[in-house]
């Protein structure tokens, strides 16, 4: 009974066949399948708890960034007023695949009485991505009928205008060279007037504001539209290389447009900004003929005649609704279909423009046309999501060229988290430019941090002093880097951080619900012990023959743990056999699920190969651990009690 060479094992083996194949044993057969069967009811009820958990999380992240980001990056206060640049320094950035500015606020909409809860989310609908993104949810319209398409040509002096939305400001310049130029401005809703510069320009373009309580100056390529810059109420000078220009009086915002004149000299023409109105007011246009022929424009409700070197300033009343895709529930609930007219309002107020030259808060409300019904299969938007586009989106909330996020989207899902900790410290990089303005205040807070500390008298304490001291000066480890942690002006959010609470919740009924369904395995593995017991009880004879012949208790015990574990492994193999007919057949049929409840309106199923690994290594560790009592009691049998049990 010595194990001589690799063949050691064979009577373990031999064994084991002959115990399996033995007959006589009606009643432990049957417990030993009832046992198996369990174990496979076990196994199956596991797995299929695991695959219907991983179909809720898989079609939830898929439903959640439809039309939702991967990574959201937002301003310090909460906004991002200086989106094109933040935009500019992402070009070109690895593993990026989109970059878009976005608005994201709750509202409510309602149609002739009928009201519900909405979220409004305003979207770039110019941008190619976020198209591809959103048009696969379309049950009607299309995504790019959310932007109007302005309109602008010139055809023998004659300027045609069409597709302008209302309620905003647009200015359209005849330049010199006869070359059609527009830009939309928004009103930023500020208590302290502000003029924008904007360069139609050949050449560069150096500009001083004068009139201010330190002069402004601004340095502008060709085509370049300048940040706004404060000016007192009523006139203020603007320096254009050697010629001065004085602003007409006024309390409002306005843009000072340059374009060149004959013989290398430049003129500036003043357009004014009025406050956004609603989408149902008219647009207002600014002509600027720069020309030196005459022009003729053609507007919806009116026609004008443009002298060269001429400004008008009119409103449109003929002008298009800004338009509204809603979501298939909301649609429902509002009794709104494609064409129809319905009303966002916010319970909140613009309350950024509050002197008297501006209308104090301001209710947040407009008519939209519905352009088209998106439906994403997640209740919780479908019941409340209202996209627009990112343009009347700014011009609807009263917030002008601000956007509340920018949205980006990455290679890759599942790395989120290190895309955002990579791209909050670019955003957020010191460098050697910094260090002259942040060396005097880190000196400042390193003074005031040690001039309130207590002095040291243990190492407790010194320790204690120091952490306090860089504390102060904010000095912060990223990853596994001492990095001077100056003032961070960005943050990045990912899609699980936004989504927090609802795949936190999964994951712990995942959890919860894979250990009550564990029991079952664990019952079914004990059951595999009752079974080896009466076998054990059953073959004592034959163990102390065994014994009496040489066997050792080592190899006694792995008889039964192999023949133990050959009942798991079928017992294992079978309820994973069962496991996949069923998640089969629940994909096939589609059970139905209340969306009110469910958030999704069929049971969704996403068999895993690491949840079939992790089950089946579940199920095998507790029969191992439960054959294993079985095996032991069988080996410490004394061959002299087997012997006096023989007939």
């Amino acid at each position: 009974m010595q194990r001589k060479g690799p063949k050691w094992w064979f009577l373990e083996l031999f064994l084991v066949r002959r115990l399996l194949g033995s007959r006589g044993r009606g009643y432990v057969s049957l417990v030993s399948a009832i046992s198996t069967w369990g174990l496979a009811l076990g196994v199956a009820s596991l797995v299929v708890i695991f695959s219907i958990t991983s179909g809720f999380e898989d079609v939830f992240r898929e439903k959640i960034l439809g039309v939702f980001p991967h990574l959201v990056v937002i301003g310090k206060g909460g906004d991002v007023p200086n989106w094109p640049d933040v935009q500019k320094r992402l070009e070109g950035r690895p593993h990026l695949s989109s970059f878009l500015p976005a608005t994201y606020d709750e509202m409510m909409a309602s149609k002739k009485g009928r009201r519900s809860g909405a979220i409004v989310k305003g979207i770039d609908c110019t941008s190619k991505r976020m198209v591809e993104v959103v048009q696969p949810f379309l049950l009607e319209g299309r995504v790019e009928s959310l932007y109007v398409e302005a309109e602008v040509s010139l055809d023998e002096d004659q300027l045609h205008i069409s597709g302008f939305p209302g309620g905003s400001v647009y200015a359209v310049v005849i330049a010199p060279d006869g070359k059609v130029v527009r830009e939309t401005f928004f009103d930023e809703v500020q208590p302290i007037p502000m003029v924008r510069v904007w360069s139609l320009s050949s050449r560069p373009t150096e500009v001083e504001v004068s009139g201010v309580l330190l002069p402004v100056q601004i340095s502008l390529l060709p085509g370049d539209l300048s940040k706004p810059v404060e000016v007192p109420e009523g006139t203020f000078g603007l320096s254009v290389g050697k010629q001065q220009f004085q602003s007409p009086e006024q309390d409002g915002d306005q843009v000072a447009i340059i374009v060149d004149r004959e013989e290398g000299a430049q003129e500036v023409f003043w357009c004014p900004l009025v406050p956004p109105g609603s989408g149902s007011q008219p647009a207002h246009f600014c002509f600027v003929n720069a020309s030196l022929a005459p022009v003729t424009a053609r507007l919806p409700s009116e026609t004008i005649r443009l002298e060269p070197g001429a400004l008008q300033f009119v409103a449109d009343s003929k002008v298009d609704k800004p338009k509204v895709l809603l979501g298939y529930k909301l649609a429902e609930d509002i009794e709104a279909q494609v064409g129809d007219e319905v009303r966002l309002v916010s319970p909140l107020f613009s309350v950024q423009g509050i002197s008297e030259r501006r209308k104090a808060k301001r209710t947040i409300a407009d008519s939209f046309v519905v352009a088209g019904i998106v439906r994403l299969g997640f209740f919780e938007y479908d019941s409340k999501l209202a996209l627009l586009d990112f343009n009347a989106a700014r011009r609807f909330l009263h917030q002008g060229d601000v956007a509340r996020w920018i949205e980006v989207r990455v290679d890759d899902i599942f790395v989120s988290e290190k895309r955002g900790i990579e791209l909050g410290r670019y955003l957020g990089g010191f460098s050697l430019l910094d260090v002259q303005e942040a060396v005097p205040a880190l000196n400042d807070k390193f003074e005031y941090a040690t001039g309130h500390l207590s002095a040291a008298t243990s190492a407790d304490q010194f320790i204690d002093n120091v952490n306090t001291a860089l504390r102060t000066v904010k000095f912060s480890n990223v990853e596994g880097e001492l990095a001077l942690g100056y003032e961070d002006d960005w943050r990045v959010i990912t899609w699980e951080e936004m989504n927090k609470p609802l795949f936190t919740s999964m994951k712990r009924q995942k959890i919860v619900l894979s250990l009550f369904f564990l029991i079952i395995i664990v019952v079914a593995a004990f059951n595999v012990v009752s079974s080896q017991v009466m076998i054990v009880k059953e073959k004592s004879s034959d163990i102390a023959i065994l014994k009496a012949m040489g066997a050792t208790n080592s190899q006694v015990q792995r008889v039964f743990q192999i023949q133990g574990m050959l009942i798991g492994v079928v017992g294992t193999g079978a309820g994973i056999a069962l496991a996949l007919a069923v998640c089969l057949a629940l994909e096939k049929i589609g059970f139905p699920l209340d969306p009110e409840v469910y958030f999704v309106s069929r049971l969704p199923v996403k068999v895993s190969g690491w949840d079939l690994i992790l089950s089946s290594v579940l199920s095998l560790a507790a029969i191992w651990t439960a054959v294993s009592v079985a095996a032991r009691r069988a080996a410490r049998k004394s061959p002299v009690e087997g012997l006096r049990e023989l007939d």
